[in-house]
């Protein structure tokens, strides 16, 4: 009897353990994975520059990876407002050599549109970052004046590659 009393006893008490395990171990799981993932700053760290004169379209970029652009900061030289569009391009040219030497033929997403006025400068920030992905093999970002002035624009990108 005794056996048995101890039998079923332990019995339940595993079935207890089992039940339990099974409501905490997703919150087990969380605790365990937020002790492993730290935050850090970026390992490849992304900065670079497009000047534009008139309504022509250039590109810079890491051109490997998936660049996350964290911050964009647009400047407008000339007297009257200009709106500008951001994009990843579609390359084409000598494109093998890099972002910066080959020819803009085509755009794709992320593209994002904006209206800087004159003499000024706009600062657009992106706390969770604007992706922009390999498109033909090259990543790229491209920025392309809209309106006919003669004043230039200072495009400033900064971000991280993954």
């Amino acid at each position: 009897m005794k056996l048995r009393n101890r039998l079923v006893y332990s019995a339940l008490g595993a079935g207890a353990l089992l039940a339990l395990g099974a409501i905490s171990a997703p919150k087990l799981h969380a605790a365990i994975k937020a002790a492993f993932v730290e935050v850090v700053i970026p390992s490849k760290p992304f900065a670079a520059e497009i000047s534009i004169v008139g309504n022509n379209t250039f590109a810079d970029g890491p051109d490997l990876g998936t660049l996350g652009v964290t911050s964009l900061t647009i400047t407008n030289y000339d007297a009257a407002a200009q709106q500008i569009t951001i994009f990843a391009p579609v390359m084409g040219g000598s494109a093998q050599f890099g972002c910066s030497f080959g020819t803009v033929i085509g755009g794709g997403s992320p593209s994002t549109s904006v209206i800087v006025q004159g003499k000024s400068t706009l600062h657009l920030a992106y706390p969770s970052p604007l992706v922009f992905s390999s498109i033909g093999g090259h990543t790229c970002v491209a920025a392309q004046i809209n309106t006919v002035h003669s004043g230039g624009v200072n495009v400033d990108i900064t971000g991280f590659v993954n």
